[in-house]
């Protein structure tokens, strides 16, 4: 293999080259296994550098350090797979090349033609997005400009003497990537006196416990679920025909609000009580700190002798990501059965934020190539079956050594995107072919559908996988019944938050707080109900967490935001208390609160507030739905008021002694 990296000798016919000192002479391999490494490293500390702002909006420069080390030691592994790879090439090409001189060409060509082109494009986008963040290339075009950057890169080595490439790699690259390598023992060392552990599923055996006549507890969330397009909420399409069937059994609150427009920040009041600004998740990759880690639903209900569990098919959604893992006995991430499934699981690193940053920031110039690789190469059915979770809820709940009530927590990935209903329920609202390949949806931007479709249409699509998830959910509810534990438990059918198809805003997160994000179902089933009612009063995520303690009979903390909704299932009214949604992913988690969006909900208004710019909104948002109709100059009195109350709220929560949990 070696010889196959080896430069021509002096006396052979073609371009004269200047050899190598003759102490480089048999460490040929090495020096191109280093060059390698230097130019995939390198690719690596631009990406981080790019994100090193946003990164540390959440995370402490030490956090970082240890996902950017831990992101290190997975190129530097691809490195040593590539290098293999040439090897075994140059093997192949020797018996093909009688000429040294063509495969040496072949294989320094090839291996370093490769990671130059990914050095290359990652140095491209980052540029993009500092100098023009509006242009985002489709799928085609990336692959057009992937291929482009290839030739021409493997096009300069080819022009370039041999011998000069191995004297730059030499000089400049060489000591770059020894140094990397000698970084690997070290991060190695670091992490594990870090503690750091790769995650895997865990359902713990039941403690010894005294009987206990408390009612099983199973809270069934989807996401991007939004309200308006379920037929249980009078949308004009059958979109929703199971969990209709069980609001005939259930309290179905008309009017219940996500506190924020993206899974980690809500999930997180959901399992807290807390709004955003107290929990203080702000961002995708956010997750709770110190004692707030132990402020949740699960550890409350553990000290009230319940067995807690959590499965979910969205990571951001999860205990190991909210760093509330130690308040559960069972947890369970239903990743993808596709590769980016595997991928999402050997990043999953208990002490660090790696599943998130080496997805989304460090590395995600790879693992989008990863995706468009998968997109191009996979089937077209959902890569995130709702079976997946219900089936391992199914055999846990199955047990016969868990004596406790439980309290079994699920989180479904449809009907969120990609719209990509399975067969049975595909073209239901949509004949056509037009999104039907995962590839459709790659770089599904916020500002705009995919070229040649329209905003109906994609919303077709996602009604069609909200028809798939909502017969998932009946699935299991169907089994629960069935098998009695329907009867004797309380059962809480939610989501996280909501999806846009308005106002210009497609998919979720971003500025906006309009209905279509917020507006969320919300339906409680109580031990033995036989009737369905419906409540008119407004309510919101961070109050489940107080309802479902006073319904088992236990104490609701002071640090809780929210307020039981227990009078509205027992035919009282709930007490008069603003509700709040909030995006404030601009803002430091742990600074005060200045650039973000925020809204509240009292009475028949809703007041929205731009906090960088001032912008404001209100609407009747009972009979305006769409929120099309902006009532600001209409109705001054009541935006004052409303304005007045907002910012005195948030006064409140950035004074300089105010907790921050």
């Amino acid at each position: 293999m070696a010889d196959a990296l080896e430069i021509p000798s002096p006396e052979r016919t073609g371009p004269v080259e200047v050899p190598l000192r003759q102490n480089q002479m048999g460490i040929r391999p090495v020096l191109a296994l280093a060059s390698i490494t230097a130019l995939v490293c390198s690719s690596l500390e631009v990406e981080l550098l790019e994100q090193l702002d946003s990164l540390s909006l959440y995370m402490t420069y030490r956090e970082i350090a240890l996902d950017a080390a831990v992101a290190l030691l997975f190129l530097l592994a691809a490195v040593v797979m590539w290098w293999i790879c040439i090897l075994a090439i140059a093997v192949c090409a020797g018996r093909v090349f009688r000429e040294k001189r063509y495969r040496q060409r072949l294989v320094w060509q090839l291996g370093l033609g490769i990671p130059l082109s990914y050095f290359v494009l990652v140095l491209f986008d980052s540029l993009r997005l500092r100098f023009i963040p509006q242009w985002h290339p489709e799928l085609g075009g990336w692959m057009v400009l992937g291929f482009g950057i290839l030739v021409l890169c493997v096009g300069g080595l080819s022009i370039t003497r041999l011998s000069t490439i191995q004297e730059f790699c030499r000089v400049r690259l060489a000591p770059l990537g020894w140094l990397h390598m000698s970084a690997a023992p070290i991060i190695i060392v670091v992490l594990w006196a870090h503690g750091v552990y790769l995650f895997k599923d865990y359902a713990h055996t039941n403690k010894a416990v005294t009987a206990s006549e408390l009612p099983d507890i199973y809270l069934i969330t989807l996401d991007a679920l939004r309200a308006e397009d379920m037929s249980v909420y009078g949308y004009y399409r059958p979109t929703t025909p199971g969990l209709q069937r069980f609001a005939q059994r259930s309290f179905t609150f008309d009017y219940f609000f996500a506190n924020s427009n993206f899974t980690t920040a809500t999930t997180t009041s959901i399992e807290t009580g807390k709004l955003p600004w107290s929990h203080r998740v702000f961002q995708l990759g956010g997750f709770l700190r110190g004692e707030a880690q132990r402020e949740n639903l699960a550890e409350l209900l553990r000290q009230r002798g319940y067995y807690t569990a959590m499965i979910t098919a969205n990571y951001a959604a999860a205990p190991f990501k909210h760093r509330t893992l130690s308040s559960y006995d069972a947890v369970e991430f239903a990743e993808s059965p596709n590769g980016s499934g595997k991928w999402m699981h050997y990043t999953n690193l208990i002490g660090l934020n790696t599943q998130h940053t080496l997805t989304i920031s460090i590395l995600k110039t790879l693992n989008g190539a990863m995706l468009y690789l998968g997109a191009l190469m996979g089937d077209d059915n959902y890569p995130y079956p709702a079976e997946a979770v219900f089936n391992r809820a199914r055999a846990l709940l199955a047990r016969p050594d868990i004596k406790q009530p439980r309290f079994v927590w699920t989180h479904i990935f449809a009907p969120h995107d990609p719209y990509l209903p399975p067969i049975p329920f595909r073209s239901r609202f949509l004949s056509t072919d037009k999104l039907t390949h995962s590839y459709n949806f790659l770089r599904l931007r916020n500002t705009a559908p995919p070229p040649g479709v329209s905003t109906s249409e994609l919303r077709a699509r996602y009604d069609e996988l909200l028809c798939y998830a909502d017969h998932s959910v009946e699935d299991y509810l169907d089994w629960l019944d069935q098998t009695g534990r329907l009867d004797r438990s309380i059962v809480i059918v939610s989501a996280d938050h909501g999806e846009s198809f308005e106002h210009n805003w497609i998919k979720h997160s971003g500025p906006f707080l309009y209905n279509g994000l917020v507006h969320i179902p919300l339906m409680i089933h109580l031990p033995g109900q036989r009737e369905g009612a419906r409540v008119n009063q407004t309510a919101q995520q961070a109050d489940l967490l107080p309802t479902i303690l006073e319904l088992v009979g236990g104490p609701v903390p002071g640090w809780t935001d929210g307020r039981s909704l227990k009078p509205a299932l027992v035919g009282g009214t709930l007490s008069e208390q603003p509700v709040f949604s909030m995006n404030l992913e601009p803002d430091r988690s742990a600074g005060q609160i200045s650039k973000g969006t925020i809204s509240m909900i009292d009475g028949e208004f809703k007041y929205i507030n731009y906090l960088a710019t001032h912008r404001e909104e209100l609407y009747r948002y009972r009979t305006d739905g769409p929120e099309e109709h902006n009532l600001i100059g209409v109705e001054p009195e009541i935006a004052k008021r409303m304005r007045d109350a907002l910012l005195n709220k948030l006064g409140e929560v950035n004074k300089p002694d105010a907790p921050q949990r």
